[in-house]
């Protein structure tokens, strides 16, 4: 999840945004009135330092030095009053004369004078000459008006209050809607895991944001993508259940009808060389309905995952060349042209042997059913794109013809499973012409 769109990220600066709107108030309140006289302004802190150290500069200077000092600063402040007092109380004025000042000091006329320029609104610095205090003063004065003292807000104290008001509401409201925003989120969330259609699986919700509420909305639709896949398997499982169930009770129903007609002939005439017959015919339907009731109990444990594997590595061309051998007697009695074209190499494969047994079982006793017309059989290996096959084919009228010895098809479903469970590839291709199985073991 992208950090910059998480919730966590948007409340904090919410936060901070809170707590660093209170000091950028008071530069938003005087900052029009210094930028308006900021090259007139000055800091009467640097004026008072700057005229202490000056007067200290001057310890036991003449008249000129002082005179001629005062003129430099009086060039920095060309709006300031500057004059000095020596320690016989004489006034000494630079560049002008002003006006009440008297000619000779003494500590009333100080004292008096200092009061009337407080109250003109005007600002005044003293410093003793020299280190000793005895040498004299002197005086600064600079109009208020162009000192920091003047600053003030341009429309008044009304503009603060309304600033303060208008932010303290702004972070109020943009909470409210914060939060406003997130609830309405999770009501929707809530309302659309609430109603939910026929199937009763709930429709999926429009995402609109990488949050964490975005990200519950996601894993939301995965849960419903996985919701209806899990129902369309579970109706595909149903329907494929019904079907096997139907096609078992063919498969059973067909041996069983076999065995009634023919016991009943036995009952009529038990001596005779047709009982004798129905006797064989018998036995081989209740093999038949043997063999029905092993795939199914097999299919069964394969489908609960308790059929035991053991995988060991075998060399697969040996084994189908036995169950050829096996199964040969089989064909030639059935009246089938067996064809069997094996490399003369090894192919090893990882499997279980009993399950590449039942797979090669299946599919040769598929054939029998099911092709029987084609009268012919195939077992080679094939070299295809590099890759070593083992093909089974023959010349039946393919998978999608029916015949009458079409069952339940429980043996192609657990052919399906093993090699599922082996890593084993099972590719078929079928057509009126016949049908091909392909089988090769799965590379990592």
């Amino acid at each position: 999840m992208n950090i910059r769109r998480s919730l966590v990220t948007k409340y904090l600066l919410l936060i901070l945004a809170s707590l660093f709107m209170w000091p950028i108030l008071p530069a938003i309140y005087y900052l029009p009135d210094i930028l308006l006289k900021q090259d007139t302004i000055h800091e009467p802190l640097e004026i008072e330092k700057m005229w202490e150290h000056e007067a200290e500069q001057l310890n036991e200077a003449n008249e000129n030095t002082i005179n001629e000092k005062l003129g430099k600063i009086q060039g920095h402040y060309p709006k300031a009053e500057l004059f000095w007092v020596d320690k016989a109380g004489k006034t000494h004025v630079i560049n002008q004369r002003i006006v009440e000042i008297p000619d000779q000091w003494t500590p009333l006329n100080l004292i008096n004078y200092l009061d009337r320029k407080r109250q003109q609104d005007i600002f005044t610095v003293t410093a003793t000459i020299g280190k000793d205090g005895e040498q004299g003063f002197m005086v600064f004065h600079i109009p208020k008006s162009i000192t920091t003292l003047a600053i003030q807000p341009v429309n008044g104290d009304l503009f603060l209050i309304l600033i303060i008001f208008v932010v303290g509401v702004s972070i109020v409201v943009v909470s409210v809607l914060f939060f406003l925003s997130i609830r309405k989120r999770l009501v929707q969330l809530q309302s659309a895991m609430s109603d939910t259609v026929n199937d009763g699986i709930p429709d999926k919700v429009t995402v609109n944001n990488s949050d964490e509420i975005g990200q519950l909305e996601k894993a939301f639709n995965r849960m419903i993508n996985q919701l209806k896949d899990s129902r369309k398997r579970e109706k595909e499982e149903e329907y494929l259940r019904k079907q096997l169930i139907a096609n078992i009770s063919h498969d059973l129903r067909t041996p069983l009808t076999v065995i009634r007609q023919h016991a009943y002939s036995i009952q009529n005439n038990p001596s005779s060389l047709k009982a004798t017959a129905s006797v064989q015919i018998i036995v081989n339907k209740l093999n038949d309905v043997g063999k029905l009731l092993e795939n199914l109990l097999t299919y069964t444990l394969l489908s609960a995952g308790k059929y035991p594997l053991e995988k060991t590595n075998i060399d697969v061309i040996e084994e189908l060349r036995n169950a050829v051998a096996e199964w040969y007697p089989v064909f030639e009695k059935e009246g089938f042209e067996v064809n069997v074209h094996l490399a003369d190499c090894s192919l090893i494969w990882e499997v279980d042997p009993l399950w590449l047994r039942s797979i090669l079982d299946n599919l040769f006793q598929n054939v029998i059913r099911h092709a029987s017309s084609g009268g012919y059989i195939c077992v080679e290996t094939i070299d295809r794109d590099g890759d070593l096959f083992m093909v089974i084919r023959d010349k039946g009228r393919g998978m999608e013809h029916h015949s009458e010895a079409k069952g339940a098809g429980i043996g192609l479903s657990i052919v399906s499973l093993m090699t599922r469970e082996m890593d084993v590839f099972w590719e078929v291709s079928s057509s009126p012409q016949g049908t091909w199985h392909y089988l090769r073991q799965k590379l990592n």
